[in-house]
């Protein structure tokens, strides 16, 4: 969704229903995966989870049995939406997102691949596996056409980045402001197409790239071409849709999205397809081939990483638990996954400074963990 029409549109909800409330500040120092960070969080909760209990310090008994009390309700790998959304009110939201990137990273194959990513990072000069035998298609995200030149949706740079490295890649071209049905279609018929080639195929997808790619995946790519396709690399994808659709879809919001909506030209039924509603109906109902890598790079942030695209959306879905400015985090991980921690970031992964890096460690990533066969759904990693 172009940033700027998220910002008019989120202005207008809380115009309409006064729910961008001041978010409370908390300085706080944390270390995270090795690398040291300053922000601010919501709540004192937050700030000790993160600068004591996560470090394995105990100077506060009354919140620190709170905390344990809250791990062993919660035990699951990944909790689920609605459990993060119960902590984020008994707790708080950052609480909420310290919590799942914790979940996320007691999962040993999570925890190898983020060490993993962190050392190709680190390491400039590390070598990944020859890039010849794959070819790389990226999935463009909404407006990529108009803004990507802004968001990042059209991958210009990745795609700079994946040439220099010695990826054949291309740009799949979907329609701009499409469907993510319509888009679906199109992108099966492009694996289809570059499945002659012979090489194995990377996927790679951001935003509203993602149900596109799962959609195709999950129903619609055959067998034949299905056996091309060595992993998907999904970024931030609106798996389960953006509940910022529904939100500005409803009650006197509805009036200022139907004017942004015609005066962008966009198609009310494409735009719908990327709300909560159709995203989790057709998410259930999709299952993808467990030789199939996916691995999520997924953007954590707390209330103080909060960029400038994002800084209006945010706050208007934080009374549904944490997400990046567009969808709820629970809802962006892929089933069967592995995933990358991005703690920090939002959804916009454009606005990073060291996005050219990491963008060169995840190609290196990818490619050795397709190479060690690590595409055996979560547990074959």
């Amino acid at each position: 969704m172009r940033p700027s029409i998220a910002r008019v549109l989120a202005l207008s909800a809380c115009l309409c229903l006064a729910s961008c409330s001041t978010i409370p500040e908390f300085p706080a120092r944390g270390e995270f995966m090795g690398e040291r960070f300053e922000t601010h969080l919501d709540s004192e909760v937050a700030r000790y989870y993160l600068e004591k209990y996560l470090q394995g310090k105990s100077e506060d008994p009354g919140i620190h049995s709170r905390i344990d009390a809250v791990h062993r309700r919660y035990d699951r790998p990944i909790p689920t939406r609605e459990e993060l959304g119960s902590i984020s009110r008994e707790m708080s939201v950052d609480f909420a997102a310290l919590f799942l990137a914790h979940r996320l990273l007691s999962s040993p194959c999570n925890r190898d691949l983020n060490r993993s990513f962190v050392h190709y990072l680190a390491d400039k000069g590390a070598a990944g596996a020859d890039a010849a035998p794959y070819l790389l298609l990226f999935v463009p995200g909404w407006d990529y056409a108009d803004l990507g030149h802004l968001t990042g949706a059209d991958f210009a740079r990745p795609r700079e980045l994946a040439t220099r490295y010695g990826f054949e890649n291309h740009l799949v071209p979907l329609r701009p402001t499409g469907s993510v049905e319509e888009n679906a279609r199109i992108l099966a018929a492009e694996i289809a197409r570059h499945a002659l080639s012979g090489k194995k195929i990377l996927l790679a997808g951001s935003s509203s790239a993602g149900p596109t790619i799962h959609l195709a995946l999950g129903r619609l790519v055959g067998a034949g071409a299905m056996k091309s396709i060595a992993a998907w690399l999904n970024i931030g994808g609106l798996l389960q849709g953006s509940p910022i659709v529904e939100h500005f879809r409803s009650g006197p919001r509805r009036l200022f999205v139907d004017l942004g909506i015609w005066w962008k030209g966009w198609s009310h039924d494409a735009v719908a397809s990327l709300g909560t509603g159709p995203g989790r109906r057709r998410f259930q109902g999709l299952r993808v081939d467990p030789g199939i890598l996916i691995v999520n790079y997924l953007g954590i942030p707390m209330s103080g990483h909060v960029g400038r695209y994002a800084r209006d959306t945010y706050p208007v879905l934080r009374q549904e638990g944490p997400n990046d400015g567009l969808t709820l985090l629970a809802d962006a991980i892929a089933p069967g996954s592995l995933t990358i921690v991005a703690l920090g970031s939002d959804h916009f992964f454009a606005d990073d400074p060291r996005i050219d890096e990491k963008t060169v460690a995840l190609m290196k990533l990818m490619i050795a963990y397709v190479e060690k066969g690590a595409g055996k759904a979560s547990g074959g990693c």
